[in-house]
Order: structure tokens, then sequence, then C-alpha cells
């Protein structure tokens, strides 16, 4: 563990560089480490592998150039460049990847209006003698 900084002794403020390795504290320019003495147990530095839960390695480098295509990324390169690649793309974009929208043409007023010959079916039928015609029975 290293130590560096300013600390004050007897109203003095003094710079420290140490390095701490074991039990032993191993100076650097400024204050002298000569009179300190080291109490109580340094944790142990433990070093955890944390492995990507992304799924890139289980993907063919087909589908890794089509993520990397989707993203607008270079798709040259092996696989662990491609990996690489997109995992770079997923730590500075942190939202993740959405697809662009499709956007749909909106329908116009024109498009539901009954062409020339054809009646809308909100418009009643009449039959020959003149009653409006529902459901194909003549009301009396």
């Amino acid at each position: 563990m290293r130590l560096t900084g300013f600390i004050t002794v007897n109203g003095s403020r003094e710079w420290i560089d140490w390095t701490i390795i074991g039990e032993e504290i191993v100076e650097g320019p400024g204050l002298s480490a000569s009179e300190i003495t080291l109490e109580g147990a340094l944790a142990p530095v433990i070093v955890e592998e944390v492995l990507p839960e992304d799924g890139y390695e289980d993907l063919t480098v087909t589908e890794l150039k089509v993520l990397l295509q989707q993203r607008g990324e270079p798709i040259y390169g092996n696989k662990e460049q491609l990996i690489n690649r997109l995992r770079a793309w997923d730590a500075n974009n942190p939202g993740g990847y959405t697809p662009p929208a499709v956007v749909e043409e909106e329908a116009s007023a024109t498009d539901d209006a009954p062409l020339d010959g054809e009646t809308s079916e909100a418009v009643a039928e009449t039959t020959e003698d003149g009653g409006d015609e529902v459901d194909g029975s003549e009301s009396e």
C-alpha cells in the first residue's frame, strides 16, 4: 500500500511518500519513517476476477458483426477484437443499444373516404319497396 500526502507533525506540515510492504515501510522523498512503527495487520489485498456476463463469447463471428454494424462500429477483426469492440461500446453507452424506431406513415383522411361508386357501411341501404334494410330482413 502506498501513502502519499501531507501530515502535520508538531505544527509543521510535512510531505510523506511511503510504501508499506508487509510489515516494512519503504521511504520515498519527504518525511523519514525511521521512527514509525506499524501496529495491527493490514487487510490482505484480494483480487477477484470479474467475468463479463454479456454472452458475447457464445455468439458467432457473424452475429458479433451484426451487433457491431447495428451500433455503427467497424466489423473487421477476429472474434476477440469484435468482442472487445462491443464491450468498449457498451462501456461508453450505459443505456445499451436501442434499435431505431420504425416510422409508419399516418393514414390520411382520404384513405377512409369511400371510392366512387361505393357506399359507406354507415349509410343505410334502401330496398325496392322503400324500407330500410338493416340485417337483410324487412321491418314493418
